[in-house]
């Protein structure tokens, strides 16, 4: 029995899937606001959290291109996919910086807002984007092993995806579509 594939790579059960993979990170802001066992397990915790989301989120993304492989696909629906992968790993990241502030207020310099949420929340989203983006314009820096760590994944994950998998697109869509038909 053949399942049915949606020719559209925006996927609303994807979106379901990253929607609670992100909350479970703001889960775990929760558990750093409480303050919930000591601070280095709580950092353990987020950063393999983080390795965790990240594997999932590009495991989710191979598939969905996998699933479309033998589909036409236009090329405005490629860009808004990429568009829309771009966002959550942006926004996922934010909140995990958000998350490691939470915990250990000495990871990160240049914050200047004091227990003040929103500004907070904004100025993590802002520290994602420019790290994502490679812009890094310096005004706030990590000052932890852990920071540190999370930062370069995020510019990891900015750089496979980039290079990659925008770069290569349709090489991977072809591969995919190559190793269909042989079986």
């Amino acid at each position: 029995m053949q399942r049915k594939v949606s020719t559209s790579l925006f996927h609303l059960p994807n979106f379901y899937k990253f929607s609670f993979v992100i909350l479970i990170g703001v889960g775990i802001f929760f558990i750093g606001r409480k303050e919930i066992g000591n601070s280095m397990i709580n950092e353990s915790i987020l950063f393999l959290y983080s390795v965790a989301k990240t594997i999932y989120f590009f495991s989710l993304l191979f598939a969905r291109i996998r699933d479309t492989a033998d589909h036409q696909v236009d090329y405005k629906d490629i860009i808004a996919f990429i568009g829309y992968n771009t966002m959550l790993i942006v926004l996922s990241y934010g909140i995990d910086y958000l998350c490691l502030y939470e915990i250990d207020q000495s990871s990160f310099s240049g914050i200047t807002t004091r227990e003040q949420f929103l500004p907070h929340l904004v100025t993590f989203f802002y520290f994602s984007i420019a790290t994502f983006s490679t812009a890094g314009f310096g005004d706030i820096a990590p000052t932890t092993v852990t920071a540190r760590l999370l930062i370069s994944s995020e510019m990891m994950l900015s750089w496979f995806l980039t290079i990659l998998v925008i770069a290569n697109f349709s090489s991977i869509r072809e591969t995919f579509r190559q190793q269909h038909t042989k079986k």
